[in-house]
């Protein structure tokens, strides 16, 4: 029998009748109407809709007026990966609809500051257009200045946001700090291929990083645990990423990179065996414990 085609409209809140049962256990009407501003005989509709579509994935509760997961029976249609879920509940706004809060259930870190919006749209349209923009930026270094840049990429690093660009004043490219950004002038002029992406050997090469857990048992008392902690397969999690963001996760993820795992402190669980690997990689001033 051929599956019947579901419009796009109607397969996003098919999508979130099964995230909210797995999620929260139930989903009523009501979670519906708030999500998608629809009337309550619309809302009956689609739990009609899910359920042909998926007979023995939920039962109604009539004391309580809403569809429960049949944990016994269930089996998702739509797939879902950690992220799928993780950032569903991370967005404020889901979170209240399906009885989360970020104040109250939910913690994550603030950022201390916040990128204008006006700049990080003028630096998007700019990435997809490949075109060059004009700003003033303000450098811990050297205070302020004026740049011409081509940018290519966006980047968090757990922190706050980077922009990957061609530094047309300095001839290489560089992240820059999106916050930092002021007056961001946008122009028709195109990026010259010796300026694109394809030319920043930093971000097209791919670093292997070894990570295990730490020798010194003074950091890891039960190296098993990070073991399972980290699905490692042979006491190894391998990690590839760009050279160009290398640094910023091994910061980010307290990762000893000395060749000598000669870093002390509970922080420290993983150790870098292959250090090697972080040769020339430009951002490993921000790898705790590297020596060139």
């Amino acid at each position: 029998m051929e599956e019947k085609k579901i419009n796009k409209n109607l397969e996003e809140r098919l999508r979130f009748i099964e995230l909210t049962l797995r999620l929260k256990g139930w989903c009523s009407r009501a979670d519906l109407t708030k999500k998608f501003d629809i009337s309550l005989p619309a809302a009956t509709r689609d739990f009609r809709e899910y359920k042909d579509l998926c007979p023995n994935n939920m039962i109604f509760n009539e004391a309580e007026k809403h569809y429960e997961i049949n944990k016994d029976e269930f089996v998702p249609h739509f797939p879902m990966s950690f992220k799928t879920a993780i950032g569903f509940i991370r967005n404020s706004t889901n979170a209240r609809t399906i009885g989360l809060s970020e104040f109250d259930s939910i913690q994550a870190p603030p950022r201390l500051s916040e990128p204008n919006l006006d700049v990080l749209l003028k630096i998007t349209r700019a990435i997809l257009g490949n075109t060059i923009i004009k700003t003033e930026y303000f450098s811990v270094d050297n205070g302020f200045s004026q740049k011409k840049l081509a940018p290519h990429a966006l980047i968090d690093n757990g922190l706050r946001w980077h922009v990957r660009a061609y530094d047309y004043e300095k001839g290489r490219f560089a992240d820059f700090v999106l916050t930092r950004f002021k007056n961001v002038q946008e122009t028709n002029i195109k990026v010259e291929k010796n300026e694109s992406r394809t030319q920043d050997s930093q971000w097209n090469r791919i670093v292997r990083l070894e990570l295990v857990p730490h020798p010194n048992p003074m950091n890891v008392h039960c190296p098993e645990t990070l073991l399972y902690d980290f699905n490692m397969e042979n006491g190894v999690k391998v990690v590839e990423v760009r050279a160009a963001v290398a640094g910023y996760w091994l910061r980010l993820w307290n990762i000893d990179c000395s060749p000598d795992h000669s870093l002390v402190g509970k922080e420290f669980h993983l150790w870098l065996r292959n250090s090697v690997a972080l040769y020339d990689v430009k951002s490993v001033f921000l790898a705790p414990g590297y020596k060139n």
